[in-house]
């Protein structure tokens, strides 16, 4: 009697550590982020596991999928639960050596423009084309497809699809984008702050070039718009502004209502409240429902 009571006290204790598991996919544009969150989050909560997977299939359920919002507009499936808990922000990026766009690094680039370069087009962004006739391209423009979060919030921002994107296709993760810009002295793509900008120095990558987006399209950066030599200094101008002209999207942990698991809730009102003071630090910006709650707050 005795060893069936422990082996019975055993598979309790099993099944409840069972319970305190808690798996995410879709974590991959933020992997640095989340899994800091998780850090942070099993200080305060020890008993808490976590196990990332890079994509959840039908016949492979997880407690949370971390998206963009821009994402799920499109799934036929039933709206799960979803909370914002963080924003992506998109720039585009030359090769250092790239010198096709001097003109555009002084006084910023219009949203026309930046369709021309990115989206498909009936014709160039310079009416010059006299390199291109000696056989030696202006630009050459790498994109990813639409399981790509960067490639998602560009499109999204022109209201287009993911068809529509201009370049050759580079596949795998995002960070393979910025890798080919590097290797190609005429390269140019997009991308986002967290893989551009040297998280630790809080400047752009050596290698490339931030082309600076007019933040009023009116064809010439103003002293208060010189805001992409530094990390901090542009999440600032996008949490502190209302400017629509950088591409952001809205990030979201989502998960089924009808979940069992009450650390899911818990781990994602904690992402919510506390651990958004972790976004800028990884390249990520806070939901606007946390800049409204913060600005409230003072």
């Amino acid at each position: 009697m005795l060893i069936i009571a422990v082996m019975m006290c055993c598979l309790s204790v099993h099944a409840q550590n069972a319970k305190q598991a808690i798996t995410i996919s879709g974590a991959q544009f933020t992997a640095s982020l989340i899994e800091k969150w998780t850090s942070e989050y099993s200080k305060v909560n020890p008993d808490i596991t976590f196990k990332f997977v890079k994509s959840s299939s039908q016949n492979e359920k997880t407690d949370l999928k971390l998206t963009l919002n821009s994402l799920d507009k499109s799934d036929p499936k039933p709206v799960e639960n979803r909370v914002n808990v963080g924003r992506l922000a998109v720039l585009p990026v030359a090769n250092l050596k790239n010198t096709f766009f001097t003109k555009q690094l002084k006084n910023g680039i219009g949203q026309e423009e930046l369709k021309t370069i990115f989206l498909q087009r009936d014709t160039d962004l310079t009416d010059n084309v006299e390199e291109e006739q000696k056989g030696e391209p202006l630009y050459t423009v790498y994109t990813q497809t639409s399981q790509s979060a960067s490639a998602k919030v560009l499109v999204n921002h022109f209201g287009k699809s993911a068809s529509e994107l201009n370049g050759i296709l580079v596949t795998g993760d995002d960070k393979y984008l910025v890798e080919s810009v590097l290797e190609d002295s005429t390269g140019v793509t997009f991308s986002n702050l967290a893989l551009i900008y040297d998280l630790n120095s809080r400047t752009p990558l050596i290698g490339i070039k931030i082309l600076p987006i007019d933040p009023d399209n009116n064809g010439r950066l103003k002293k208060e718009e010189l805001i992409y030599g530094n990390l901090d200094q542009l999440i600032t101008f996008l949490e502190t502004t209302n400017n629509k002209s950088i591409p952001t999207e809205e990030i979201s942990l989502s998960y089924d209502p009808k979940n069992n698991n009450p650390f899911v809730t818990d781990f994602v009102n904690w992402v919510n409240h506390s651990g958004q003071t972790y976004n800028r630090q990884f390249g990520f910006l806070k939901t606007t429902d946390e800049i409204d709650r913060t600005l409230t707050q003072k």
